[in-house]
């Protein structure tokens, strides 16, 4: 507000001369291919409600510092990548909290957070196997980074290009750090349903046959709440004179799974969309259906901070539109300014609206008692960004983000000012 694993084993032969070969050509060296990053980031955030829901305000600075080695010569190559975040806190928004900016401390929050990550690696070959502090990002296993630190989880990942136009990412995960969080003791939850998930497991796979286009599967199980089977399909035509159209089609499928902590689960998500550009003009359609007696849930830090392991076409800046039943449509129009006095501005407006909430099968006591009182809602947003081209200050943003929700009995309005300086440390 965002199993019975099947793993595909993919094996490819190639001889260890050719594998020399290639790291001979390829790796840069531990040290000499290493990256470092510093990205400061600058957020206010203000969120009004209009009923019952809390009021938050705040504003913070985030330092954000990455570093990323290259790899050791020879067939097999070691690696470490580390991460340093920081944010501190400039305006409590008169000591409302729940920003998800910064930990809670006592009745309030901290005025200051920080957390140190690390994550080891191994390549070989074109797979890359990690562990440590990662941020993954899939769809059904999704690091959000939307305040002033990135989530980051704890586990092991398997990301492997052997197979022309094919990336297979594998991984198991135990445990996480939100938001608000500075430390990877907490677990996984599910989102609406706020109950315990247990690790977490996926593989997938995307096949990219043309430049056009490609399909995309993943399977997913969280060890007390869900199996999960995600599907997408996306394709787009270049049409005459700067004009193009795609179409993206996403659909998920969840049954319980395990302890069932979050009760009986057969859902059927999915949502089909399609954008038409002209030039600096593009405009959206999206239409989006749960099918099933619950909403369409899915995984959370035990901290609060919602994954974005939905990739469903209405999901937008406030709602998800994944109530039990419901049907939603999505209108969208975006603008892009192009380089204008060295800076190049983009705009969107998006509309959802959202209908047939079956809330009778709803428990108004039980885990998605969010549900249980309404039967449509409404999403309006507006998206701004700058970013300076020249200059010293090359690659500052500002970005504005505004959404306005309607829930039936709530109504609930969101601004979120965003401004980030990227360096490049080495």
């Amino acid at each position: 507000m965002k199993k019975r694993p099947l793993l595909g084993l993919f094996v490819v032969s190639i001889s260890a001369s050719a594998l020399q070969a290639q790291a001979d050509e390829t790796q840069e060296g531990f040290i000499e291919g290493g990256t470092a990053k510093l990205l400061a980031r600058n957020m206010y955030f203000n969120r009004n409600s209009l009923s019952d829901y809390p009021d938050a305000r705040g504003w913070g600075q985030g330092l954000l510092m990455d570093y990323q080695s290259g790899f050791t010569q020879g067939e097999i190559g070691f690696g470490l990548d580390a991460s340093a975040y920081t944010a501190y806190k400039l305006d409590g928004g008169r000591g409302t909290v729940g920003t998800g900016m910064f930990p809670a401390e006592g009745d309030g929050e901290r005025t200051e957070s920080s957390t140190l990550n690390a994550s080891v690696k191994i390549k070989w070959s074109n797979t890359v196997l990690k562990y440590g502090d990662l941020r993954p990002y899939n769809p059904v296993f999704a690091t959000p980074d939307l305040r002033l630190m990135p989530m980051t989880t704890r586990g092991i990942q398997l990301l492997s290009d052997e197979i022309d136009k094919v990336s297979i990412d594998i991984g198991h995960f135990y445990s996480s750090r939100g938001y608000t969080s500075t430390s990877h003791d907490g677990g996984f939850m599910a989102g609406y349903a706020g109950v315990d998930a247990g690790d977490v497991d996926y593989a997938g796979l995307t096949y990219q046959p043309v430049e056009q286009g490609g399909v995309g599967v993943y399977v997913s199980r969280a060890q007390d709440l869900w199996r999960q089977f995600y599907i997408n399909a996306n394709y787009s035509w270049a049409l005459e004179q700067e004009q193009s159209l795609s179409l993206d089609f996403n659909l998920y499928r969840s049954l319980d799974e395990g302890q069932a902590r979050a009760g009986a689960i057969n859902v059927t998500a999915w949502s089909l969309a399609t954008a038409y550009a002209n030039g600096p003009h593009t405009y959206t359609l999206s239409y989006q259906k749960i099918q099933g007696d619950q909403p369409f849930d899915y995984l959370m830090a035990s901290d609060g901070t919602y994954m974005d392991s939905i990739y469903l076409a209405n999901s937008s800046q406030y709602g998800d539109f994944n109530g039990p039943g419901e049907q939603s449509v999505g209108l969208g129009y975006a603008y892009d300014f192009g380089s204008t006095g060295g800076l190049h501005t983009t705009l969107g407006f998006r509309y959802v609206y959202g209908f047939d909430i079956d809330n009778e099968r709803v428990d108004p006591d039980g885990l998605y008692a969010y549900f249980a009182h309404s039967d449509k809602q409404i999403e309006r947003d507006i998206d701004l960004k700058t970013v300076v081209e020249t200059g010293a200050l090359k690659n500052l943003s500002v970005r504005v983000r505004y959404a306005e929700h309607d829930f039936t009995g709530d109504s609930v309005k969101q601004l979120r000012i965003i401004t980030e300086f990227p360096l490049d440390l080495f």
